[in-house]
């Protein structure tokens, strides 16, 4: 089997600017990656879309290294490059992904034992359920939109049953957390102020159910919250609400995403899901590592330098902002053996999509790999030929690869 060589791109390299929007809206910006990481991998970008600039990592090796040197690659002053970091306390979210060592590490560990591989067994059945009950709900039609009827729904399900959102409130939620992380789409606010009010409202959202369940305990992590103790003290409502906000955003935008690539990319490679409906179950692990690697849901991590640093022999100084691009990590030539290739058994697999080491490595990483497992198998297992029958309709932004609509076909079952 002959390599797929890399894609290619008509943007000279100093065309080549992920700061914008609009650039992601391109269907040559795996080529116009790899022109970077082969021609200028830390590269310096400045864009209306992205405040005052910012270095751009696009090698897998100095993403990995910018992950676990936190001293110096801070979290602390936000974490897209849309926003600068004087913007944070303006913006008045400070989550748990907004810090450093050690509060990071405090804050991580009460809720960890929530996303542990066991806890995620344990919500397993609940997983199940969700997906079969999606697939019922569109198996006789025959034709969808695939985001808003398949993709979109198991996450957010998930996600809100372990934190104890109530089901009325779900919609608004799912809402919102579009607006937050949006970008520059306009069909979701599409500025710096929409991203704003509604990281605003799910922050209050956040703290009113910490209220809710300081009265009535259930079994729930929002309940694990309210309840847990910080060096001695209960957490108080500056992280309480935003902690929350983090893990309703994060468990359902990027698992979403993942979903919908990968239907994408099983329509775009048909021998492919030809090879894993042959063994659904014997491919599933495997298959569902290559759909985030392939997807990279997030296209981009940010941090701020705390100090001046020489790294990879560029001179970069304190204060500046460092995007690290997972999305060019995950196609890096030197770390995946055909890269552009879409391969259901790839083995070894060590992708970047969830973060590439360090402190900040995602918490929902075992969550999320189940929920993509039981979703597209229990899709392939009952709608064997559904495929996509239109190109993605692309999100217009440079920090979530998203997938806005999809449309999609199968034999009605």
């Amino acid at each position: 089997m002959s390599e797929i060589p890399a894609p290619t791109t008509t943007l000279t390299l100093d065309e080549v600017n992920p700061a914008s929007f609009d650039f992601w809206l391109r269907d040559d910006i795996h080529g116009a990656m790899a022109r970077l990481r082969h021609e200028r991998p830390i590269a310096w970008h400045q864009h209306p879309d992205s405040g005052r600039g910012f270095w751009s990592l696009t090698r897998f090796d100095d993403v990995a290294a910018a992950s676990r040197d936190w001293e110096t690659f801070s979290s602390a002053y936000g974490i897209q490059v849309m926003t600068d970091p004087e913007d944070a306390a303006r913006i008045g979210i400070r989550s748990m992904i907004s810090t450093d060592p050690p509060k990071h590490t405090k804050l991580r560990a009460i809720v960890n034992r929530g996303f542990t591989p066991r806890m995620v067994a344990k919500a397993e059945d609940s997983v199940r359920r969700r997906a079969r009950e999606i697939v019922d709900a569109v198996a006789p039609r025959g034709e969808i939109e695939f985001v808003s009827e398949v993709s979109s729904v198991l996450p957010v399900a998930i996600i809100c049953d372990m934190v104890g959102v109530p089901d009325a409130d779900r919609p608004r939620l799912l809402d919102l957390t579009n607006r937050l992380l949006a970008g520059g789409d306009a069909e979701y606010g599409g500025t710096k102020e929409s991203l704003v009010q509604a990281g605003h409202e799910l922050r209050d959202y956040g703290l009113w159910l910490g209220r809710s369940r300081l009265e009535h305990p259930q079994e729930d992590i929002a309940t694990t919250l309210v309840h847990a103790e910080m060096d001695g003290e209960a957490l108080p409502p500056e992280d309480l609400g935003p902690f929350i906000l983090l893990l309703i955003a994060a468990g359902n935008e990027t698992t979403r995403n993942a979903i919908s690539h990968g239907l994408w990319a099983l329509t775009t490679f048909p021998d492919e899901k030809r090879r894993w409906l042959d063994d659904l179950e014997g491919h599933a692990a495997t298959a569902a590592e290559e759909i985030v690697r392939w997807a990279s849901p997030l296209l981009h991590m940010r941090r701020t330098l705390t100090r001046d640093v020489s790294f990879g022999g560029v001179e970069m100084r304190k204060g500046e902002k460092v995007a690290m691009w997972y999305v060019s990590a995950n196609r890096d030539e030197t770390h995946f053996e055909d890269p552009y290739r879409f391969d259901i058994t790839r083995e070894p697999n060590h992708q970047g999509g969830f973060g590439t080491g360090g402190p900040h490595f995602c918490l929902g990483a075992h969550l999320a790999r189940r929920e993509v497992v039981v979703m597209m198998r229990e899709l392939l297992r009952r709608l064997p030929d559904i495929e996509a029958t239109g190109k993605p309709e692309k999100l217009r932004s440079n920090f979530i690869h998203g997938i806005k609509r999809l449309p999609a076909a199968f034999k009605p079952v």
